[in-house]
């Protein structure tokens, strides 16, 4: 999977709107195929099409859920009525009636070297973490990753859970996903 389809993923599993969840998605040009110039080989060219096409799908299904992806998030939190989470994270969703809200930050399939990307993104979730906690409400903290390689790295990357960070490898099929480490998120009926 392709990282915004592992966005949507996510989103579908875990803060569904239908759920009361308010959702913002960021999608990186590079995410969607859009960047990096004229590809070298047939196979990156290839890859390169896949992501564009899957990242069109994507944006659809989003947007048909009720996740906002386009526009700025500056405007979404002054829209949604919430208050605004620092940072350019890859999902930032909030869940009013418990007032609960998360951070996650995402990988997915890759051409970069699965390690460096996910330790950007315990980069960004050790500074989400070394935020204030938005005043009266919870804040839950996920790295979220697809594929076997990456999941191997995450894995070595539990002390996370110390700075309140679960991690969890999404897998194909909703019902084979691994929370690795932490708590995972309260889900409505809890």
């Amino acid at each position: 999977m392709f990282q915004p389809r592992v966005k949507l993923e996510f989103v579908r599993r875990y803060c569904h709107p239908r759920n009361g969840w308010h959702v913002f998605v960021d999608i990186d040009p590079s995410e969607e195929g859009r960047t990096g110039g004229q590809r070298r080989t047939r196979e990156a060219a290839v890859r390169q099409r896949e992501m564009q096409t899957d990242a069109e799908r994507v944006r659809r299904a989003l947007l048909s859920l009720g996740v906002a992806a386009d526009g700025g998030r500056a405007a979404w939190y002054r829209n949604q009525k919430l208050p605004r989470v620092d940072g350019d994270r890859d999902i930032v969703a909030f869940e009013p009636t418990r007032r609960l809200y998360l951070i996650a930050e995402v990988e997915g399939a890759s051409a970069g070297q699965p390690e460096q990307k996910l330790y950007k993104a315990v980069g960004q979730l050790v500074i989400a973490a070394s935020a204030t906690v938005l005043d009266g409400w919870k804040r839950s903290l996920v790295l979220v990753v697809h594929g076997e390689e990456v999941a191997g790295h995450l894995a070595r990357a539990h002390c996370l859970e110390r700075i309140g960070v679960a991690g969890l490898v999404l897998a194909s099929r909703g019902s084979s996903d691994r929370w690795v480490f932490g708590a995972p998120i309260p889900q409505v009926n809890e």
